[in-house]
């Protein structure tokens, strides 16, 4: 199965690029350590830099907490089951009318994608709450269709406003997260860095908050 990794998702000040330079300091002026901290930690570009230590990582947007959780916790996860689910997801499924063709239709995405969404969203966390999935396996699935959906969705890379009149694309193509087996006790956070800050210990920790006082619920609500 065709996977996706961690880079692969359009967002704001995405540090990914930047990687090589900030490795390069961190290196040089911090030497050996074991335990690594990012407090604003986004897509988690800058801590997958790191899956060597031990891993804090920490964002308020719950969709980024989802994602941190797909690629750094070390719950144990089934791949062939999450290969199976991401499968039927991508098979032909009925179309039918949910929250996303109700909210959504004709703007970010086609009527018909907005129907698979919905499902897929829906479908998800009947598993999850029939305990079919545990917490890491729901997260990988839920990352896989947000991964997904970023790939045609309708925008500049986040959702304050389409492009009017552009062709939405009637198809949308989940893959699997690419999984890192190797990682060790780490620890995701879905709060308020301030609250946060006071409740762990690093030796090192990345700070890079947002560059103004908006929050990025705005832009990425869906």
């Amino acid at each position: 199965m065709v996977t996706t990794k961690i880079n692969n998702r359009r967002y704001l000040g995405n540090k990914y690029r930047l990687l090589t330079f900030i490795t390069n300091i961190i290196s040089a002026e911090c030497g050996n350590f074991d335990t690594f901290a990012d407090i604003f930690a986004g897509t988690g570009a800058v801590a997958s830099a790191y899956t060597n230590k031990r891993l804090i990582t920490n964002d308020i947007l719950y969709s980024n907490y989802l994602c941190h959780l797909t690629w750094f916790s070390d719950e144990p996860f089934d791949e062939s089951k999450i290969k199976d689910y991401i499968g039927y997801f991508n098979s032909s499924i009925p179309y039918e009318e949910n929250y996303m063709t109700e909210n959504f239709s004709g703007t970010y995405f086609s009527q018909s994608v907005c129907s698979k969404i919905g499902f897929i969203r829906e479908f998800i966390e009947k598993e999850y709450a029939s305990q079919k999935l545990n917490e890491k396996e729901r997260a990988m699935l839920i990352t896989s269709l947000l991964y997904g959906l970023d790939k045609i969705a309708n925008t500049c890379g986040h959702y304050d406003a389409y492009r009017q009149n552009a062709e939405l694309p009637n198809a949308i193509v989940l893959l699997l997260p690419e999984p890192n087996k190797n990682l060790r006790h780490n620890h995701c956070f879905n709060c308020d860095t301030n609250k946060l800050a006071k409740t762990i210990s690093a030796d090192v920790v990345y700070v890079d908050p947002p560059y103004n006082s908006r929050q990025y619920s705005d832009a990425y609500n869906l």
